[in-house]
């Protein structure tokens, strides 16, 4: 047994719950890897709860090689490197540190900068049991400041990889974590093992079964919050991590202003003919519009991303034309071509009310089902707009890299003429 100092100055400090490790990688050969790779980096640097640097629109730090700790400019520009190095099909592995709010408050990480000096204090840990020298290691970070699990996402590799891997046994991330539980809660293990007459000598002579000793006092200490926590970082893969924090975005209140929205809106719909935005009446079309417009001005993540949508299409743009006039009626293009995603998927829920109005059951549980399906609908909207910015995004990318790349003059000019028109009509 500990003693009741250590007992209460565990439950004092906090209802310490250990940090959880997750890690994965994409399969090198598929094809759909490299942009996966891409994509994910671009969603952890600019998530909602992702804290960004100072007068930059991303929160990505790290280190292309052994030095300084990086601020990157831009997110793309790890993100490039990232796919070329998958599409050479090396592993490029994903990684997630958790800790509930309470433990980081303990360990001092209460900022951005500590946050980043974690990372870089512990990525050596990472390499280390993935094989990876530290001189060829490269990595990148975000941190996630979700208000009950703050968090890291980080993506490393070895740049010198000369093998494929195609599988990473699960032990290696047991063992990870187990080393970051040890160097980070060193402190508390000293103690802890003093209290119980083991490794006096030292912290470097603790086993893994004093650590799951620790482990299993410090998760007793608050069960129930420890078992939550665990449920969500041990049950997900860090793309469903990522997807969760949508849920925080939406208030109670917009959600049941949106369900009676919903329902008087079914009210204006043809009732025959497809129900499609396009063949709305004029007065029906009004109706969604205005509902489209009350929603990016409810939701500010949804209008964030509709408008990075916008300029993203912008940029692909400025590649055909630098005429204001011109750049202006595309921007207006790329609006209304967004509002009408959004309308069509607003259009879709409310087939679905129509078709659940057949059901007896509906109107018994209508109040519950309409906030349930307005939800539904508000995710579906951010997940919609979240998926068509980081295509536009990717889609500048690449195209920016084959006008910069090794073309010649004549051949980018020839490239530029033959894709306007194209360009022109997105």
């Amino acid at each position: 047994m500990l003693s009741s100092k250590i007992l209460n100055d565990c439950a004092e400090v906090i209802p310490l719950s250990v940090l959880i490790y997750k890690q994965r990688f994409f399969h090198p050969n598929h094809h759909k890897t490299p942009v996966s790779n891409y994509v994910h980096i671009g969603y952890i640097a600019t998530r909602p709860g992702a804290v960004r640097h100072e007068n930059l629109p991303h929160g990505l730090f790290g280190k292309m090689q052994p030095g300084n700790l990086q601020t990157y400019q831009s997110w793309q520009e790890v993100a490039r490197i990232a796919r070329e190095f998958s599409r050479e099909g090396k592993n490029m592995y994903r990684g997630v540190i958790s800790f509930r709010i309470e433990t980081a408050m303990e360990l001092g990480l209460n900022d951005f900068a500590t946050w980043q000096q974690y990372a870089e204090q512990h990525m050596a840990t990472l390499a280390a049991h993935n094989g990876i020298r530290i001189e060829n290691l490269c990595w990148a970070a975000a941190f996630h400041n979700e208000k009950d699990h703050p968090h890291l996402h980080v993506v490393f590799w070895d740049k010198n990889q000369a093998i494929m891997k195609n599988f990473t046994h699960p032990e290696i991330p047991n063992r990870i974590r187990k080393q970051l539980i040890k160097d980070t809660f060193a402190y508390k293990i000293k103690a802890f093992c003093e209290q119980r007459d083991l490794a006096k000598s030292g912290i470097t002579e603790i086993t893994d079964q004093v650590i799951e000793q620790f482990e299993s006092h410090m998760k007793s200490l608050s069960p129930r919050a420890f078992r939550e926590f665990q449920q969500r970082f041990e049950d997900e893969d860090e793309d469903s991590l990522l997807r969760l924090p949508k849920h925080h975005l939406m208030d109670k209140q917009t959600i049941t202003l949106l369900a009676s929205r919903l329902m008087a809106l079914r009210n204006y719909m043809p009732k025959t003919g497809r129900l499609a935005y396009k063949l709305l009446p004029p007065d029906t079309k009004k109706q969604v519009d205005e509902l489209v417009q009350d929603l990016l001005e409810a939701n500010p993540y949804l209008s964030q991303m509709t408008e990075e949508y916008v300029q993203a299409k912008l940029e692909l743009s400025r590649l055909y034309t630098s005429d204001p006039e011109q750049l202006e009626k595309q921007r207006i293009q790329y609006q209304a071509e967004a509002e009408k995603r959004i309308a069509n998927r607003i259009l879709s829920t409310i087939r679905t009310i129509i078709k659940l109005e057949k059901d007896v059951d509906f109107h018994l549980y209508q109040s519950e089902r309409q906030t349930a399906m307005a939800e539904q609908l508000l995710l579906e909207l951010l997940h919609l707009m979240e998926g068509l910015t980081m295509t536009a995004q990717l889609d500048l990318d690449e195209k920016l890299k084959v006008i910069g790349g090794d073309l010649s003059k004549q051949a980018k000019k020839e490239w530029l003429l033959r894709h306007k028109d194209q360009g022109l009509e997105q």
